[in-house]
């Protein structure tokens, strides 16, 4: 099983922000876990998940309002795979 480590800037600025970044991470079952850091000038969120869904996490922050970017994807050994400027090629074996 694949895991992927995906690492995006955020623009999240209340309670609110925070509570529909949850409300988004909830419709996707394959993420293993999640993390913002608030204290970061780009609110980093962390999310592990069994599969690459960066740019449908990236779709449904943006239909909820919330500005993101796609920093930099790392595989379960740390390897990364680019930043999110690259194009970023995934094989789901």
């Amino acid at each position: 099983m694949s895991r992927y480590i995906i690492i995006m800037s955020t623009v999240i600025h209340t309670p609110s922000d925070l509570q529909l970044v949850s409300q988004v991470i909830s419709a996707f079952p394959g993420i293993l876990e999640w993390s913002v850091d608030l204290e970061d000038s780009d609110q980093i969120l962390r999310v592990v998940c069994n599969n690459y869904i960066g740019n449908e996490l990236l779709e449904s922050l943006g239909k909820k309002g919330l500005s993101s970017k796609v920093l930099e994807v790392f595989d379960k050994d740390g390897v990364s795979f680019g930043k999110g400027d690259d194009k970023l090629v995934f094989n789901e074996s």
